[in-house]
């Protein structure tokens, strides 16, 4: 009877030491987790970018005018740093910012989902060839709602639009003046996209809780522009407008100095179509085509 009565007693301690030390019921040989072990986690990451893009075709429609600025060059408009913009959270959208959603399915393989805010400037004062139609009716006409800077170049040069007019072949050549053209997506070229990735580590720490590692991505999405365009000295700051679409890839160097935090540095390349955009107002529009390349220092967080 006193064996019997032991028993509850003894389980009783051992209880007590599992409270007191819960090491005691994990398996001895059971591995700790490292930045390697990804599987069902979310990453947030946030950075910014500086941009390139190759010349462009821009092709400008409406009524009375179909015609083409050949081989177009353009840059970005980065935002100088300033701490009372990079540091402060309701003016993010200012300078050129990437935000991206990571979702890892297994430990090496991911999908990402997010926003490149890019900005696209056509270069003011370069000489292009141009080609097409342009009825001599329409620069009157547009010159009835002119911007301030396209109204103060024509009344210096007033002839210098007049070459638009009738039809081109291809070897005028034009300099983009304020009154023949002012063409920014600034607001901005907003690539929305989803890509499929994958993980290569390079380099891990003995603990497993840093270590360097090759990122990889593909994919695309659509383009939502907010376009700031003056047409023949017409034009407005358009609303945002899905544009067009664009595809991309991606590869980057990743830092992780934790499992929760890290910093990458990395490019993306791709191609972007701008089948539909928005102009002067009413039925006109532009069309365009172009390589890209980003330059991206980000950092990230898992969740």
């Amino acid at each position: 009877m006193r064996v019997c009565g032991s028993i509850p007693a003894t389980v009783s301690i051992f209880l007590l030491c599992l409270l007191l030390n819960p090491s005691l019921g994990a398996e001895e040989n059971e591995i700790p987790l490292t930045i390697h072990d990804k599987k069902g986690r979310w990453n947030v990451q946030w950075g910014y970018n500086r941009d390139y893009f190759t010349q462009s075709d821009i092709n400008f429609r409406g009524p009375g005018y179909r015609y083409t600025l050949k081989a177009v060059d353009a840059r970005d408009k980065p935002e100088s740093f300033k701490a009372d913009v990079y540091l402060n959270p309701s003016k993010f959208e200012i300078p050129q910012y990437n935000l991206k959603f990571i979702y890892y399915f297994t430990d090496r393989f991911f999908l990402s989902f997010g926003q490149d805010h890019m900005k696209y400037v056509v270069t003011p004062g370069q000489t292009v060839k141009y080609s097409g139609y342009i009825d001599p009716g329409v620069i009157p006409k547009n010159q009835l709602a002119l911007s301030p800077e396209a109204a103060a170049f024509i009344y210096l040069f007033p002839g210098h639009v007049q070459e638009m007019a009738g039809y081109h072949g291809g070897d005028q050549t034009i300099t983009l003046t304020p009154d023949i053209l002012k063409y920014e997506h600034t607001d901005g070229l907003n690539y929305l996209f989803l890509d499929f990735g994958w993980i290569t580590p390079l380099y891990t720490s003995a603990d497993g809780l840093s270590g360097i590692s090759l990122i990889s991505s593909i994919g695309g999405g659509p383009v939502v522009c907010r376009s700031d365009v003056r047409v023949l000295g017409k034009g407005q700051n358009n609303n945002f407008h899905v544009s067009g679409y664009g595809v991309s890839g991606y590869v980057a160097t990743r830092y992780e100095f934790s499992r929760t935090y890290y910093i990458e540095f990395g490019g993306k390349g791709g191609y972007i179509d701008l089948t539909d955009v928005l102009t002067s107002g009413g039925s006109n529009r532009a069309s365009q085509n172009f390589g890209f390349l980003e330059l991206i220092l980000s950092g990230g967080i898992a969740i």
